[in-house]
């Protein structure tokens, strides 16, 4: 039987989190723009769950 783990709202939420910060520190850590950060880092995190995996294709077969 093969187990599928999901991941968590916790762990996206965490990456969102990341990313907020991120994206603040890399602009300068601008005051008031919490808020703005936040929804664009989980506009990056959904649009990435809507992306198919990446397909690996030999080079043979690329030929």
């Amino acid at each position: 039987m093969e187990t599928t783990i999901e991941p968590t709202n916790e762990a996206n939420e965490d990456h969102i989190r990341h990313r907020a910060y991120m994206l603040w520190l890399e602009e300068g850590q601008p005051d008031g723009r919490a808020e703005e950060h936040w929804h664009l880092a989980r506009s990056v995190a959904e649009a990435r769950e809507d992306m198919p995996d990446a397909v690996t294709v030999s080079k043979e077969k690329a030929k």
